[in-house]
This record gives C-alpha cells, structure tokens and sequence, in this order.
C-alpha cells in the first residue's frame, strides 16, 4: 500500500469525519501571503548541524517506509533532541539547540551540543552561544522575549549558589535552578539554601515529572533520579516555580518550615517552592497552617499506555504570581496558596484541569466539571450530569472551556451551554487565548492507527480537517518532552494558521517521503478563498532528509523550521538550518478569479447539524516541482576544522479579570 491512504480508507475516514470540510492546496514553488525564508543560522556553520525534535511516525504504514536501522540513523543523522525550541513572542529571536562550533558545554540533547540564541536586527540574523563554559548546564525555558533563560546546572554558577566554590562531584555539586540573562548578566539561582538531608546524589525532583534527555557527553549526574525542573513563572519572572524533595526553608516571617526529614519516604516527596525576587517561600501549606510533603503544581494525570504520570500546569501561576494552585498528593485535596500568606481549599477531592490567567476561576474534575471562584467561594458544576474526562484547553478569561467526556467526545462549554464538537478524544491541543479557536490532534483506526489535525471555530461553529487535502490526511501537532514547560505554538493568537508535521505528501510539489512542515490558513485570512481552508507546504518538500517545525511567534506571521534543504541561494552546505518562513511584506489579495478556476469545495455545514461525508475537494494544484527523492536522510557531513566564532555571551464568573498570561506550561495558554 502506498504512503498515500487508498481509496477505500480515505472514503471510510471522511465517514469518520463527516461534516469536516477538505481545504485547499497551493500552486507549487509559491510561499503564501507574501512570505519568505530568511535563513536564521550563519552560511558558515564549521560544520555544525541544528538539532531538530523528534520525528513522529505516525502510522504503521508511513512507519513501515523505514527500516529500524533507518529510522535510528534518521535520528543519529538528524540529531534530535527533546529539549527546548522557543521563538520569541514577536517573532525577533529563537533559541535553538545545535552541534558545537567553539565554546559552549556540548551539554544539550541527544549527542551533546549547544543552546544557541538568535535575534534578528536590521542588518539581518546573528547568533550567539549561550551554554556557558564547562558546565553541565541545561536550558529548560525562557522568557517570551527570550531576554532571560531557566537553566538547571550541577556546577555552581553563582557566589550565592549553594555550594559554590566547593569541589565539583563531592558535597558543593548540588542541582540548582537559575535565571540566567541572555544579555551575559550573569546567573541568578532560585534558592541558596544548603539541602539539609540529601545527599548530592539524592537531591532534585521526584514525582510525576519525567525529564527531558541530554548527551552522553553532557557531564550530567547519571546517578541521579531527576533534575531539578522549572514548572512555571509569573508574567513578569518574578515568581518562579520549582519542586524538590527537601526541606530549603524553615521557619520565618510566620511561615512555617517546609516538611523532610532523612527518611527514604522524603526521597520520593516534593515540597513546592516559589522563588520571589530571590527570596525563597515555601507552597505546599495546608489551610491550618502545618505543611506536608508529596505535593504537585496544579494536578497529575496519567498518559499515555504505561500508566506514566505528569503534572497538569496549565495555568497553575496567575500572571500575577499571586496565586497558585497546588494538590496535595497523598489525600487528593486541590488548594491555592494566595500571596504567600494563606492558603484556602479548592475541593477536598478531584483533579486540578486549569484556571482564569489571573486565577480568579478555577475549573477542576471530580466526575463532573466543575468552576470554583477564588474570590467569593463559590463553586458551579458546569457540566451536571456528564462525566468529564479532562479539559484540553480554555479561553483565558474562562469564558470557553473545551472539554472531552468519558464517552470521548470534545465539548465546548460557553455561556453556561456546552455544544458537542467532534466524537473524538485528542492526544494533542490548543486553545487561542480569546478562546474562539482550538485546534487539535485526533488519532483514527483505519486498519492501523492515523492521525490528522482538525481545527474548531466556535464563532461560526465550523469544523475544519487542516490536514486533508487530495493528496491525503494524515498530519500531527509537533511536540518537545512531555516534561517541558514550554511547547511550541500550533495556532496563531486569532485562529487564522495552524502548523503541522507530516510523512504524507498533502501536496503535488512534496514528493520526498519523509517529513515536511506545513501550513493551514483559515477561509478568509491571507489570500485563502476555498471554503474548507488552504494547506500551503512550507518546508520545500523535496529534501532527502526530515524537516522539523520548531515554533512560531503569535501571529504566526514568523514560522521557525529547521531543515537540510537550501531553500537560499546562498546556503549550499547540506547542513540543517533554522530558517524562519516569514511574512516580510504587505499581502495584497490577488484579483477576483473567473471561469472553472474558481471552483472550490461547497460551504462546510454547522457542526451542529447532521454531518455529510465530504466526496471532494478543492480545486487542483500545478505540477510537482522538484524530484522526488528516495525517503532516506543524507549522511551527516563530517565536520570541518573549527574556527574561534564571536558570540555574545465562565459562566462561573463571566466578569473574571484578563490578565496577560505565557504560554510556558505543557498545556499553557490551553495546550494538553
């Protein structure tokens, strides 16, 4: 069977999905809305390849393409990482990880290398290094502008870190959590206390979070059971967010001494720790005002087939810092900690889902879903009578809260309603932050398992397949670690674009066979006039080797790719480069069509009305540009001498407050 589905199984997922509607494809060797790539990384890299995040084979049949040994080179040759990509919120700078040039730790993902950090000036794109030397340092997040990163290090990297100045490997290497300034201003970390019972090889993170890998060459402590991990910040950085199985603060300013003790039982428990200014304050305090152990941010939920579980921390900072939510582990209850100071009962039993951006709402499940008010204690079961199996996303004023039931199907609640959506659970989403959009990930059985991204807009009430065209359905929302607090962003702040991953050719000029980077556009946004959507190939199509989507800004206008084809003149070295696939000018609509080219799908029908199989699509494409390739990466390029390189260092409360939140949590900004 080919990459492409058969007729049969593409006529029995369109019965799946009836009531979607098939977008549009675009004319080859055309970029849409005016973009255009600008290559991010130097034309002379010294041989050095930026990593990509994993390829996700997403079908047996695709998957099947690729013996085991191809598909382990494709990783060894691609240098995949699971670590953290993030572009900067404006879309001005990305941070990326990379093979080593000069300098730097060979610290990062999979095969070691370096965190690398680019801006865009008038002049073009610079980068620099910002992995300090011999360190084992890793970085976990940064700031939306990327002015400031959360890097764990073994190493002390500041006076006033534990530790410091002590021999590395003995009592001094602790794991410390920094704020590091991007600017070369220097390290700050999150705590300075000494760890009073555990050892250096004992100390970090324990619980649900499971941690992103790093190299063999990372220096990292092997021998340890987890690194400290960064879990969330106030809009402003000023309240950080960490967890680890110690005892850092005693008692002071009437606060109470976090619970530990030297035994084992402490080893496997958290206490919750915010970092304020500097200053360390302790959680997980109970409403009396005593404290207790084995506790999570926000909630914990299983995933996946093996019964692994990971925290929920979709908001479980307000913007504000003032509030944060937490579950004590070992009894289910669900509290907020308020300015440090109090500490006030959630629900006694339940799972924390997510909250309001200023935490004045907060939505929970205990069979049912239920919104509590923080500010006058009041609590409403918005769903009553339905068992909710999660949420996967919310607006950020609470108003529309996305939901799946036990009966697996997505709703959406707003103004006190819920609609149906689809029949289906998604593995993967996001909500934009007015809450008029989500798009998601849903896996089909078809004789094997399929997945393909559909995108909701609750203002019309429209459901959109972003991933079927003529050539075929199947697409993915690419993710980094479930661990990381950061996730890249799928859809554009006004639900207008959504981009996706895939194996599958969905358009003539894509005939590589492995993975490309692509674009869906909503009917009416850009120069997108079919009715179910335009789906435009942003990555070439035609390298040997995988492309990757790394992030986007929030309007979507820069998407960040990392790619082996030389897709500027000027880039002729067969290395993978970043590339942001950028609008640069101003979009002009093109002129009215006429005659048959004007021919394009029907008008979708409302979601809520009786869905039909959809039977075609929209109008065809030009040629294929381009040869096709045989779907097997090109072998790394052996490294070249290296060269000094510069761098510088709710119904429930309808009238809750908007505040700015981030989208930094596995599910920040409504992402599950």
């Amino acid at each position: 069977m080919s990459g492409r589905l058969s007729v049969w199984a593409l006529g029995l997922l369109c019965t799946l999905v009836g009531g979607l509607a098939f977008a549009g494809v675009a004319s080859a060797n055309t970029l849409p809305d005016g973009r255009i790539y600008e290559q991010v990384t130097p034309e002379e890299k010294y041989g050095s390849d930026v990593y990509e995040p994993p390829v996700i084979y997403t079908t047996s049949e695709l998957g099947g393409k690729y013996s085991e040994e191809e598909q382990a080179e494709a990783a060894e040759s691609n240098l995949q990482t699971t670590l953290t990509f993030q572009a900067a919120a404006d879309g001005n700078g990305i941070a990326f990880v990379a093979s080593p040039t000069v300098g730097g730790n060979i610290s990062q993902g999979f095969g070691g290398g370096n965190e690398y950090l680019a801006r865009r000036s008038t002049s073009g794109w610079t980068d620099s290094v910002l992995s300090p030397e011999a360190t084992s340092s890793v970085f976990q997040a940064f700031s939306p502008d990327l002015t400031k990163a959360f890097v764990n290090s073994v190493e002390p990297m500041s006076p006033a870190a534990p530790g410091f100045g002590e021999p590395l490997g003995f009592s001094g290497s602790y794991d410390v959590l920094y704020t590091m300034g991007t600017d070369d201003s220097g390290f700050a970390p999150f705590f300075s206390a000494r760890p009073p019972y555990r050892s250096t090889n004992a100390f970090g993170t324990a619980g649900p979070i499971s941690q992103p890998s790093v190299g063999p060459n990372a220096g990292r402590r092997f021998y340890h059971v987890g690194y400290l991990a960064f879990e969330g910040a106030s809009a402003d950085d000023s309240h950080l967010l960490f967890a680890a199985n110690d005892a850092l603060t005693g008692v002071s300013e009437g606060r109470p001494a976090a619970e530990g003790g030297s035994g084992s039982e402490f080893e496997q428990e958290n206490n919750l720790y915010e970092s304020v200014n500097g200053q360390l304050r302790l959680v997980n305090v109970l409403p009396n005002g005593t404290t207790h152990a084995n506790a999570a941010f926000g909630g914990v939920e299983e995933f996946g087939n093996l019964h692994k579980k990971r925290n929920i921390l979709d908001h479980a900072i307000s913007a504000d810092g003032t509030r944060i939510f937490w579950t004590d582990l070992s009894t289910g209850h669900i509290y907020m900690r308020e300015g440090g100071a109090r500490t006030v009962e959630v629900s006694p039993q339940g799972t924390y889902q997510t909250a309001t951006s200023d935490g004045s709402v907060v939505f929970y499940t205990n069979g049912d879903l239920y919104a509590y008010d923080t500010e006058n204690s009041q609590r409403l079961d918005i769903t009553p009578g339905v068992d909710v199996e999660k949420v996967m996303g919310a607006s950020e004023n609470g108003e529309y809260v996305y939901y799946v039931t036990a009966a697996n199907e997505l709703m959406l609640w707003h103004d006190g309603v819920s609609h149906a959506i689809a029949d289906a659970s998604p593995a993967l989403s996001e909500v934009t932050p007015d809450g008029h959009s989500i798009v998601f990930m849903v896996n089909e059985y078809v004789n094997q398992t399929q997945s393909h991204v559909e995108v909701y807009d609750a203002v019309t009430g429209t459901l959109y397949c972003a991933t079927c065209t003529s050539q075929g359905t199947l697409g993915v929302l690419p993710m980094t670690n479930n661990a990381n607090v950061y996730q890249p962003r799928w859809i554009s702040t006004d639900g207008s674009r959504v981009f996706f991953v895939t194996l599958e050719g969905l358009v003539p000029q894509d005939t590589n066979e492995v993975q490309d980077v692509y674009e869906w556009e909503r009917p009416g946004s850009g120069e997108c006039t079919e009715s179910g959507g335009c789906v435009y190939l942003l990555s070439g199509g035609v390298s040997p080797a995988h492309s990757g989507f790394l992030d986007s800004s929030e309007t979507g206008n820069d998407v960040f790719i990392v790619t082996r084809a030389d897709l500027v003149g000027s880039d002729e070295d067969g290395l993978f480069d970043v590339y942001d696939v950028g609008v640069r000018s101003p979009f002009v609509a093109p002129p009215a069509c006429t005659g048959t080219g004007c021919q394009g799908v029907p008008n979708p029908q409302p979601i809520f009305a009786t869905p039909s199989s959809v039977t075609f699509e929209g109008v065809g494409n030009f040629a294929a540009s381009g040869k096709e390739t045989k779907a097997k990466p090109k072998p790394k390029p052996k490294k070249k001498a290296k060269h000094k390189k510069k761098g510088k260092k709710s119904k429930a409360k309808k009238s809750a407050r908007k505040a700015g939140g981030r989208r930094r949590s596995s599910s920040k900004g409504g992402r599950s």
